[in-house]
């Protein structure tokens, strides 16, 4: 499928999506969001795809939303404005009900082009890549359920500073606080990051997706024994899975098992 705001292309099971705005720093439009979120539909219904990878063109990852939209926002309040709640609920809710996400910050990451990675799975970083949750500084406050995430991210008191100064996060420390999960030098960011998304990409899916059903469910449970009653109800189903079957039949014959040869996984 053509698109107008981002490219996409699929590699060793992973499925790429760039931003592709670089005159604009890839400035989020709303029609941009409706692109990426089409294609991560699409491919959560392919059984080729088993990792979503998402990255930008040019020296940026993203600006954040297009000023358009701030500029149309102040013209009429009360249409734009539910527009982002609208498009953040959406992206939350897709994002946690998708295959893996992977989001590979390959330059600055700014306001929505930082706190739209938040409710992915995983977030690597180039070593030149800058983050700033800014919205203080240009008369915003937080949005994208990002006062949520960052918090569990980062801890209370940097998720905190992050926002009430607005600064800029350098790679090496967006790695320090747990912002990131890895920083990749420059000249090998998207080969690493590809690398990363198809460790997870070629992981049979069912399994992959129970999994982060369990994470996300979790994470915030205080009650063990509901935890352990629910996993054992997903462990049992997993069991009688062919992938399980496969992996107990690649062992036996000391080789790799192969989820996507011809069988289902789940």
């Amino acid at each position: 499928m053509g698109y107008k705001y981002i490219l996409s292309e699929v590699r060793n099971r992973v499925g790429v999506i760039t931003l592709n705005q670089p005159e604009k720093l890839n400035a989020m439009s709303g029609e941009m969001q409706k692109e990426y979120m089409e294609q991560v539909r699409e491919w959560n219904d392919d059984s080729m795809v088993g990792s979503i990878l998402f990255t930008g063109s040019g020296r940026a990852f993203s600006s954040g939303a297009d000023i358009a939209r701030f500029e149309a926002n102040v013209a009429n309040a009360t249409s734009e404005g539910s527009n982002f709640a609208s498009n953040a609920f959406e992206w939350i809710t897709l994002a946690k009900e998708s295959k893996p996400i992977i989001c590979a910050i390959n330059g600055v990451a700014v306001g929505m082009g930082i706190t739209f990675t938040l409710p992915c799975d995983i977030r690597v970083a180039a070593e030149t890549a800058r983050m700033s949750f800014r919205f203080v500084r240009i008369g915003l406050t937080p949005e994208f359920a990002s006062t949520h995430y960052l918090i569990n991210l980062v801890g209370l008191g940097k998720g905190m500073e992050l926002m009430l100064t607005g600064k800029f996060v350098e790679s090496d420390e967006a790695l320090q606080i747990g912002l990131v999960n890895h920083v990749y030098p420059d000249n090998q960011f998207f080969e690493k990051s590809l690398a990363l998304a198809a460790e997870i990409g070629h992981c049979p899916d069912w399994q992959l997706r129970m999994t982060k059903r369990l994470m996300y469910e979790n994470y915030l449970e205080n009650d063990t024994r509901k935890i352990v009653t629910h996993e054992n109800d997903i462990f049992k189903k997993a069991t009688r899975t062919k992938a399980h079957s496969e992996a107990l039949m690649a062992f036996r014959e000391k080789r790799e098992p192969n989820y996507h040869g011809s069988f289902v996984s789940n």
